[in-house]
């Protein structure tokens, strides 16, 4: 019998090499139909490959259904693609960022949101809007802790945390695998929920090594 795509939709992202861009497109849940195309935005994507990765790693790890893990690792592209939309000249200084400087960075989850206009990314926006959250209310943007915070959001900091740690910056060098967990044991239950963050010392020990290169 066919479809009649009377279900819940959900958006879903594909890469378009030959364009360099990311297709944004309604899917019929039940048959996984593409039923219109939404958006198509300019994208990078080997900067974000180890992160998707990481993220599906982790929420495999935590027992997420099949659908959450392909939400999360389309979230993951997502935020970074807001940081592209950063003043490249704050992303490349070599010191210590000016108190502006710091202000403008940290929009960079709202940056991000912004791209998903369409109702179908509610959830996703939600997740990537609040991924710079913290358990102990020091986040940004809007200083939620706890349970405020959802999962989804709570697995996408500590990815993205994680592989920007082992990437090289202008102002620092980057950390070994080693050094990052031990950062982020260090940074769990205050910067990062505990549970996430044993989830992915666990599932990181699974990860292609060869992303390592394509941090974010």
């Amino acid at each position: 019998m066919d479809c009649d795509h009377s279900a819940f939709h959900s958006g879903r992202a594909r890469y378009l090499p030959e364009t360099a861009q990311l297709r944004m497109v309604l899917v019929c849940d039940s048959c996984g139909a593409e039923l219109e195309e939404l958006q198509r935005m300019e994208y990078r994507p080997r900067p974000r490959r180890l992160l998707g990765h990481l993220a599906e790693l982790t929420a495999r790890e935590l027992a997420l259904g099949e659908e959450t893990v392909a939400r999360l690792q389309f979230a993951a592209l997502i935020c970074g693609a807001g940081r592209d939309r950063l003043d490249p000249e704050i992303l490349a200084k070599p010191g210590p960022l000016s108190e502006s400087e710091w202000s403008e960075v940290h929009r960079e989850p709202e940056l991000a949101a912004e791209l998903l206009t369409d109702a179908a990314f509610g959830e996703i926006r939600g997740w990537v809007l609040r991924h710079r959250e913290r358990p102990d209310g020091h986040g940004y943007p809007h200083g939620l802790c706890g349970d405020e915070i959802p999962l989804e959001a709570q697995i996408l900091a500590v990815c993205e945390a994680y592989a920007a740690m082992i990437a090289e910056r202008p102002f620092r060098r980057a950390r070994d695998h080693r050094g990052a967990c031990t950062e982020l044991l260090r940074c769990a239950g205050t910067q990062f929920d505990a549970a996430v963050v044993e989830a992915f010392l666990r599932a990181s020990e699974q990860r292609n090594e060869r992303l390592d290169s394509a941090a974010a």
